[in-house]
């Protein structure tokens, strides 16, 4: 077929998708990026192989958008691609993708190599029940896909389930608005190998990682991992990662940073782990469990919302549980770093059932000199830490509930904590000036407020009840 004709045959192409449900929602996107080594890779295509089946989401009714998107679109399997992953495709991939094009891949596997996919405007990989199979025993980079424009990543499987196999996908984009979503990476992996590595590598660029699941966890490597030149605006969102040696690690991210909604459990390390830089972090609708922490001996700290270096972050309406350390330990449900900056905890609710505290405020660093901070060249300027209308319940009855630590004017208002087994103290203020517990619940064994070497003003803080009350 020629380009000619698939401009002519495009519209009806599409047209052809809607009918037969082979196309879905394709929404505009965009983004910018260079290749895993930091240099511009060319467009080539290189070898594919084995694995076993995995699960991808089918894609609904083609839309208008995407009619007027891309002006070219191209049924990979009517050009040749094998869809019963026997050949592989590498070659014939590398021939196809251009810019404005959309590559549709029907409903079948697809054994691929390594594909180098880079410095391409507005490009579409587009799956229908479509599955990606590495090479036996592949554990460098797979997809190493850099310095895109307008990316739309949509509608895959990534069948890493063979053993062995435990490949790293790289995506950086570098303008326009781009998105990775509805992609399943399947299968363990037992060698220190990241699921993606992720970066907006440009200010102008906006990367949207949405309903990507990895859900067979790993004994090392990061699930999710923002490179450190991602500088532009990086949303996550509806994701799901499960058992991992560490979860989402999204701290050396510089640039606007949202977490919105996803499930996180029983990831070594955090769950959820953000940077943001001087331009702040968002942390929204998370739901993270620390209930069954298989592979203990990989996984030595669990804690939930770690922020371990930025200027600012809101946490809001999360739900977050702790409810079995079994072979492990955590430093806490919501852990503020030392290198972190302001944060505001909203809205949100703690259960805290194993020995863990459900929000450390830590000490901050007074100098950056022998600090590893990637989304940041300088100290926060505010340090300050405040939570309003959050609960804390559980049937832990040792330690501290809330814990702050040389944070000047931290504000503790609308609270409410029930921990009536045990000895468990409530709010603990150590080294700090002018903080502030306001009309709170504290119902707990041991003592509801304590303030070391700290001046606590409190107000209105009952100590009986509970938090339905």
């Amino acid at each position: 077929m020629t380009e000619d004709d698939r401009r002519l045959n495009r519209r009806a192409y599409l047209r052809a998708l809607g009918a037969t449900g082979a196309a879905g929602p394709l929404a505009g996107c965009g983004g910018l990026d260079a290749d895993p080594d930091g240099t511009a890779t060319e467009t080539t295509g290189r070898t594919p192989t084995g694995g076993e089946p995995a699960e991808a989401p089918a894609r609904e009714n083609a839309t208008t958008e995407a009619t007027d998107r891309f002006e070219t679109v191209v049924n990979v399997a009517d050009e040749g691609a094998d869809t019963a992953g026997e050949e592989r495709v590498d070659d014939l991939l590398a021939e196809l993708a251009a810019d404005d094009t959309m590559l549709y891949f029907p409903a079948g596997r697809y054994r691929l190599g390594k594909w180098n996919l880079s410095g391409h405007r507005n490009i579409g990989v587009v799956g229908d029940d479509a599955t990606f199979v590495p090479p036996a025993g592949k554990q460098d980079y797979w997809l190493a896909w850099g310095q895109l424009e307008d990316l739309l990543f949509e509608g895959f499987a990534l069948d890493c389930t063979a053993d062995g196999v435990a490949p790293v996908n790289h995506i950086s984009v570098t303008g326009g608005q781009s998105a990775v979503r509805d992609v399943a990476l399947r299968g363990h992996r037992r060698v220190p190998r990241s699921g993606f590595e992720i970066a907006a590598a440009d200010p102008d660029a906006e990367l949207l990682f949405e309903d990507v699941r990895l859900p067979d966890g790993s004994t090392a490597g990061n699930a999710i991992y923002t490179f450190p030149k991602s500088v532009g605006r990086l949303r996550i969102r509806n994701c799901r990662v499960e058992d991992w040696a560490e979860g989402l690690y999204a701290s050396p991210h510089s640039g606007p940073l949202e977490i919105v909604g996803g499930h996180y459990a029983n990831n070594g390390i955090d769950q959820v782990r953000v940077g943001g830089g001087p331009s702040g972090a968002t942390v929204r609708d998370v739901t993270v469990r620390v209930d069954d922490p298989e592979h203990a001996d990989s996984k030595p700290n669990m804690r939930g919302i770690w922020m371990e270096e930025g200027g600012r972050v809101r946490i809001e309406n999360c739900d977050i549980a702790i409810t079995d350390l079994t072979g492990t330990y955590s430093s806490g449900a919501i852990v503020v770093g030392q290198q972190f900056g302001a944060a505001t905890i909203a809205d949100t609710t703690i259960r805290t059932d194993a020995d863990a505290p459900a929000i450390s405020v830590r000490n901050p660093i007074d100098s950056i000199e022998g600090q590893t901070m990637p989304s940041m060249d300088r100290l926060p300027e505010d340090w300050r830490v405040e939570c309003r209308n959050v609960t804390v319940t559980g049937s832990v009855g040792s330690g501290t509930a809330i814990r702050a630590v040389d944070r000047d004017d931290c504000v503790f208002e609308n609270i409410c904590v029930s921990h009536p087994e045990g000895s468990r103290d409530g709010v603990l203020v150590e080294s700090a000036e002018g903080c502030a517990v306001r009309n709170a619940t504290i119902a707990v064994g041991g003592d509801a407020v304590v303030g070391e070497d700290a001046t606590v003003e409190t107000t209105a803080v009952r100590t009986d009840g509970s938090c339905g009350d």
